[in-house]
């Protein structure tokens, strides 16, 4: 599947662009995913396309794996346009503008559908915010759906995860206040680097995560048990320092855009399938839990009540009741 979608990709960004006898301008991206990854193997089609279709005037040179360092440092460096640009999680893209993360509240969208169609009416507001702060953002990038994985212990409820150790990812808001919600929970702060070794030692015990980062990063091996429950959509997106692309030729820029855009609906359908699957993969080796009515009441419970609290320190109320109502899930 990915090598079908990759080859008609690079057929379909068939764009017209224009020639011209400009300087050649090298931007200059970075992000965590591995080059093997299904992400990775998408940004190199993009690597390929942004060259054939400015006709080598503009060179994109992908940073993979982490070594411009963790997102956080990625977007410090394209403040300083050590960095042009970078294909961020929602964490790095709230390291930007923290409101992005309205889309990441628990238990509100926790299927594609409804992602998308919040997504679109609150996106002019969110990319509005992202561009005050100098940057622009291209497309969106799908994660993944997130579920429950633990090692050791089954959960069905909340509950389950009392005195156990949580994977939260630094600079997170909205996990450490679920845990809070619960109580007793003693979580394990750390980047996307870290999840592994701590998985491995034992001083996480329980991550949120999608399929295809379980299985990519190979946090799979140290987990047996899955929840067959989705808490929500986990996003990401491709953003570039504004000045980097006021800096592009006219007509290259414009041909770049059009590339980035073909490139951002690929990596979304891609990633959607591909997680997908790897759920499938990951969950037939492990002990899959089935919530029934009653266990679905208490994470609804708990999701409502950790989005109230969030909505009354972290991020503007009209903006969380906005997306809760948009979502069908008001608070």
């Amino acid at each position: 599947m990915i090598s079908k979608l990759l080859n008609a990709a690079a057929i379909g960004i068939a764009l017209t662009a224009t020639s011209g006898a400009h300087a050649v301008s090298t931007l200059r991206v970075a992000t965590i995913a591995p080059k093997a990854s299904s992400w990775g193997r998408v940004l190199s089609t993009w690597e390929k396309a942004v060259a054939d279709k400015t006709h080598g005037n503009v060179k994109l040179d992908v940073y993979y794996n982490a070594v411009d360092g963790m997102e956080d440092s990625m977007v410090a460096k394209m403040r300083t346009g050590q960095l042009d640009g970078a294909v961020l999680s929602s964490v790095g893209l709230a390291d930007i503008y923290k409101n992005v993360l309205v889309l990441q509240l628990p238990g509100l969208l926790s299927d594609w559908t409804a992602l998308d169609r919040v997504r679109a009416a609150v996106a002019p507001e969110l990319k509005q915010g992202i561009s005050e702060a100098g940057f622009t953002l291209m497309s969106w990038a799908d994660v993944g759906l997130v579920h429950p994985f633990s090692f050791g212990f089954a959960v069905r409820r909340p509950a389950d995860i009392k005195n156990q150790h949580p994977v939260v990812f630094r600079d997170d808001p909205i996990l450490p206040t679920m845990y809070q919600t619960i109580g007793t929970v003693v979580p394990t702060p750390v980047s996307v680097e870290e999840v592994l070794p701590a998985l491995r030692t034992g001083a996480a015990n329980f991550v949120l995560a999608p399929g295809l980062a379980v299985e990519q990063l190979q946090w799979a091996q140290h987990l047996d048990h899955v929840t067959d429950w989705t808490l929500v959509c986990v996003i990401g997106g491709t953003v570039f320092r504004t000045a980097s692309l006021d800096a592009l030729p006219a007509d290259s820029r414009a041909t770049f855009v059009e590339v980035q855009d073909r490139v951002g609906d690929l990596l979304t359908k891609l990633v959607r399938k591909d997680d997908e699957s790897a759920f499938g993969r990951v969950s037939r080796k492990m002990q899959t839990q089935a919530i029934d009515a009653a266990d679905r009441d208490a994470w609804s419970g708990l999701t409502k009540e950790a989005v109230r609290r969030l909505s009354q320190s972290t991020f503007p109320r009209a903006l969380v009741e906005k997306v809760a109502t948009l979502a069908g899930r008001p608070i």
